[in-house]
């Protein structure tokens, strides 16, 4: 997951390690901290790859720098590494998600409304459980009320959650229904935008009523 993080980060523009690690920590710094023993591993495989390519130097006080920017090959690659979601716990695995919802401005609309619609069932039959109604329903209730507290926390975590997620894919949907006017639009105007050609010598021919 750091090698896609790393690539959405590049393709904002080219930046060096510091200016990099900095960015995502900024990104993704509630799910992981980032440390140069994990980015520059991970930049070397993209190097290997042809994901990434360094640029050129910067002065810096002590040595250069080393500029790395997004390639061709790693926007391919950036894509492929977005969309696959063959794993369940690219949905299930809050950190995952988080990552690909770092960089939806990247997916189309359809892929975004699939993948939100997909959390939000798991995190639904997830609360039904806590909840004591769907399968994993536990017949032995615990008695111990700080335990209950901590259910009850992460109960009300999992509403909040879904409550968001309920808005962002309403949200998807009519962007979705606004994209598909906007297409029927476009094709009506190109049907209605057709020149009318009339020979010249019609237009001689014509009387005043007619012209």
């Amino acid at each position: 997951m750091l090698e896609l993080a790393i690539l959405g980060a590049l393709k904002e523009k080219p930046m060096y390690g510091y200016e990099l690690k900095k960015r995502l920590s900024y990104l993704l710094g509630h799910l992981w901290k980032i440390s140069y023993g994990s980015l520059y591993p991970a930049l070397k495989r993209l190097e290997s790859k042809n994901a990434v390519e360094r640029a050129y130097t910067v002065k810096a006080k002590t040595r250069n720098r080393y500029v790395y920017r997004i390639t061709a090959e790693g926007e391919d690659t950036f894509q492929r590494l977005l969309v696959d979601t063959r794993k369940s716990s690219e949905i299930t695995d809050a950190d995952k998600f988080s990552i690909r919802l770092a960089f939806f401005q990247y997916m189309e609309p359809e892929m975004r409304l699939w993948l939100l619609e997909r959390r939000k069932n798991y995190l639904e039959e997830k609360l039904d459980e806590m909840s004591g109604t769907g399968k994993g329903r536990d017949k032995d209730k615990d008695t111990d009320s700080y335990r209950q507290g901590l259910y009850r926390h992460r109960q009300d975590l999992l509403r909040s959650d879904i409550t968001w997620l309920e808005d962002m894919i309403e949200q998807e949907r009519m962007q979705i229904q606004e994209g598909k006017k906007e297409k029927e639009t476009s094709k009506a105007d190109e049907k209605g935008g057709e020149k009318l050609i009339i020979d010249e010598g019609s237009i001689k021919n014509m009387t005043p009523l007619q012209a």
